[in-house]
């Protein structure tokens, strides 16, 4: 396999909310690997602010896969999982005319279990509910995606139980070295 060039796209869960740069999990997995990888994660977007900022980012810095990982703010504001996913789906379309290869971030858990959501859904639930939906989604229209719910302990995050602390960007880096690894076989 050619050497790999990774664009991670998302929200604050890949732009490394209130984190050294050093210990982002993508800092961290581009020194794991020794491959380049390209932080375009921006705190508090949305799938469709995410798949706006795909194409320019795909032509400019020409990456060999791309990380897909957002939907959490989508359900923060009661958006339903058929759109959430129809623009994920619209980003690995995206991704594979350029000959790029889709990966697909399944979101971690809320471990702020009381907290609603803005229109009053219990959060965690919803993550709950779109995390099946999307594994299923992917595996039916055959698009690798990387499980960061399956292992999560409550120990990886901040205090909001919802962001990384640096066991949960080194635990995120290291799901993705495993998936890139078995990519490569």
């Amino acid at each position: 396999m050619n050497a790999i060039k990774l664009l991670c796209i998302g929200d604050s869960l890949t732009y490394g909310y209130e984190m050294e740069i050093s210990n982002r999990w993508t800092s961290l997995l581009e020194k794991e690997l020794d491959i380049v990888v390209l932080n375009a994660g921006i705190n508090g977007d949305t799938t469709t602010g995410i798949l706006s900022r795909l194409f320019p980012l795909i032509k400019d810095f020409k990456p060999t896969h791309v990380l897909i990982y957002g939907g959490t703010n989508d359900l923060w504001f009661g958006l339903k999982n058929e759109f959430i996913i129809s623009n994920i789906y619209a980003m690995c379309k995206q991704a594979l005319y350029f000959n790029v290869c889709p990966l697909v971030g399944i979101p971690t858990p809320c471990f702020n279990m009381e907290e609603p959501n803005i229109i009053g859904e219990n959060y965690q639930n919803r993550i709950n509910q779109f995390q099946d939906n999307l594994m299923k989604f992917c595996s039916n229209k055959d698009i690798q995606y990387v499980d960061f719910n399956e292992g999560s302990l409550q120990a990886y995050f901040m205090e909001d139980g919802i962001h990384y602390n640096e066991k949960g960007h080194f635990f995120i880096m290291k799901k993705i070295v495993v998936k890139i690894k078995s990519l490569k076989e």
